[in-house]
């Protein structure tokens, strides 16, 4: 309750202030035409209902601010009878009431309540008196004196636009926003462009023009045969900034007329554009109601290769009533259209209860049931892993099966990381995939902890010589994206295999992040067996990434013949095949072929003649 209120309808997250949303459309005119304006009505209904509920539930006898918080500890209540305090008050009460909000002493979990009665207040009281309102404003610091300006400047607006403009442009900048929407929404009537430079001045455009649309949008309700004549004889009105305005009446004609309309509305629109979107939100809005007809009408659009507006109505009928929704798609021909809306449809059924789809998905098409465990899968694994697991062995198809096991270690590693990696280890079911299933998962375990994802990997044991230990895969995530921790974590890895392969990622990630120099020496501290792979694995990165001029201050530093012959015998071949670049000078030949090995010279020189 604690945020600035940035419109008259007192828009916020949380239900106390949606109920003191209520308060402000309700108790005052001040906030009317900002809530009819700015408000969706599903919105509107939702906050009279909130409103007229806890009015119902709470029969209040408060006469102070007191009373509020002696009589009341829940907030609903507590802003209920509130409510019903400050919208009774005459004029000298409100001025009371206010005093009595400023100086008290509020506890620290209920400090948010003071921002939020002195804008009930001083919304209620600015109608009655302005002056006065305007007198309580100036008198407080700016931290409390921004929560009624919005009601300060609408009720000041409504009477004097330009006196109201004026005192706005004497305030501290930081709240002209607050101040421009209590002015907008008191004077919506005005001609469009003198609150759409209002909005460029104090720095809220895109209010303004989300008011001024909506208010339109009003006005075209309220005689909807004469907004959409309007429409359809006005060309520069069909172009996609006025989709929004077109969408709406065209939705509120087929309430008014029927879906019978729906080809006239149609034929009305000339952009191809807004045709195509009209026809979509049409049938969106269809499908509510008569979901086959919307089907139906959607198979009839014309070069609807993707299935657009199937889907427009599927996305729909989906959330209504999925089981008929997948019979009506699965009469169509097979095609990559259908396979998609099945999927929709699935989707959407499982979201609508997992719990209770998981007892019905044998109800489901034999050719659907790995798509819909699959889903099944991703909503249970955010509830109940354990319900997730069991769903997996149902799974015939092994790609599938395979997706949905990565849903559930994704889902299983924010939670439980070490569970979810004995799991991946272990479980007898993901034999096939394991492999794969263990790599997404310690990637993406070192992308959030990567000292825990070394630590679960050198707990498990390398079997034989030749196999390279699973810290070797954190070293490899870590190579490009933090090169710094990955070499932190070297000293760790395990000596043989893995240690080179380790090693050759660090390398790789510090001639990517031009850090060559710190590669070379790296490959120093390895064993001298090891030494000779690690540096041929540098030769073609070094030779495609640095320049020559740092090629050649290297060479020398580099302890293995065979490399430093590589290195120089792909930067000779390399720059004569490359016509758009400069050749090399007959001193950086010569210099390089010094180091290119006696048994290559006759080859590299043959292939350099050409």
């Amino acid at each position: 309750m604690t945020g600035i209120r940035w419109a008259g309808s007192c828009r916020a997250t949380n239900v106390v202030v949606l109920f003191a949303l209520s308060f402000c459309v309700l108790s005052s005119q001040l906030f009317a035409a900002s809530t009819s304006v700015v408000q969706d009505s599903a919105e509107a209904e939702l906050d009279a209902g909130v409103h007229s509920k806890l009015l119902d539930e709470t029969t209040s006898t408060i006469a102070s601010i007191q009373d509020l918080f002696q009589d009341y500890t829940d907030d609903l209540r507590r802003l209920s009878a509130a409510y019903d305090l400050i919208g009774t008050a005459d004029e000298a009460k409100l001025i009371d009431l206010f005093r009595q909000a400023t100086k008290r002493m509020y506890s620290k979990e209920d400090r948010g309540w003071k921002s939020e009665l002195i804008s009930l207040i001083s919304a209620q009281l600015a109608p009655m008196n302005l002056e006065q309102a305007v007198s309580l404003y100036e008198a407080q610091p700016i931290e409390d004196a921004k929560y009624m300006l919005y009601g300060i400047m609408h009720a000041w607006a409504s009477k004097d636009f330009d006196g109201a403009v004026e005192f706005a442009r004497n305030q501290d900048a930081s709240i002209h926003p607050i101040a421009l929407r209590g002015i907008i929404d008191a004077n919506l009537s005005l001609p469009e462009a003198t609150l759409m430079d209002l909005g460029t001045e104090f720095g809220d455009l895109a209010y303004v023009e989300r008011a001024v649309r909506a208010y339109k949008l009003q006005i075209d309700l309220a005689d909807l045969d004469e907004a959409w004549t309007e429409l359809i004889n006005d060309p520069t009105s069909h172009l996609e900034k006025n989709f929004f305005r077109i969408k709406h009446v065209a939705n509120a004609m087929i309430d008014k007329y029927g879906v019978s309309e729906t080809d006239n509305l149609l034929s009305s629109i000339v952009s191809p554009t807004l045709n195509f979107k009209l026809r979509k939100s049409i049938l969106s809005k269809v499908a509510l109601s008569e979901p086959e007809s919307a089907f139906d009408y959607a198979l009839t659009t014309p070069n609807d290769v993707f299935g657009s507006m199937l889907t427009s109505v599927i996305n729909t009928w989906a959330r209504i009533d999925p089981d008929s929704a997948l019979t009506r798609v699965s009469l169509l021909e097979p095609s990559r259209v259908r396979d998609r809306l099945q999927q929709t449809v699935v989707s959407s059924w499982v979201q609508l209860d997992p719990t209770k789809f998981l007892n019905s998905v044998d109800s489901v098409p034999s050719e659907l049931r790995d798509t819909a465990r699959m889903h099944l899968i991703a909503q249970l694994s955010n509830e109940s892993i354990e319900d997730a697991l069991t769903v997996l062995p149902e799974m015939s198809e092994a790609v599938k099966q395979e997706q949905a096991a990565l849903i559930i270690v994704d889902s299983w590693l924010d939670s439980d990381p070490d569970a979810a990696f004995h799991w991946v280890v272990s479980d007898s079911e993901i034999e096939r995939y394991r492999d794969r299933l263990l790599k997404s998962f310690l990637e993406k375990l070192t992308d959030q902890n990567a000292d825990k994802a070394i630590d679960l990997a050198l707990s498990r044991p390398i079997k034989g010589t030749k196999e390279i230990g699973l810290e070797a895969i954190v070293i490899d995530e870590l190579s490009f994206s933090d090169t710094d921790i990955a070499m932190r974590l070297l000293n760790r890895v395990r000596p043989g295999p893995t240690q080179l392969a380790a090693f050759e990622s660090v390398s790789r990630g510090l001639i990517f992040k031009k850090r060559t120099d710190e590669a070379i020496e790296l490959g120093k501290t390895l064993p001298k067996k090891a030494q000779t792979s690690f540096y041929d694995s540098m030769t073609f990165s070094i030779a495609t990434q640095e320049p020559l001029e740092k090629i050649l201050e290297i060479l020398p530093n580099i302890p293995a013949k065979n490399a430093q012959s590589e290195i120089a015998e792909n930067v000779l071949l390399f720059s004569s095949f490359q016509e758009d670049k400069e050749p090399l000078s007959t001193d950086d030949v010569d210099t390089l072929m010094e180091y290119v090995n006696p048994s290559e010279l006759q080859r590299v020189k043959l292939l350099l003649s050409r």
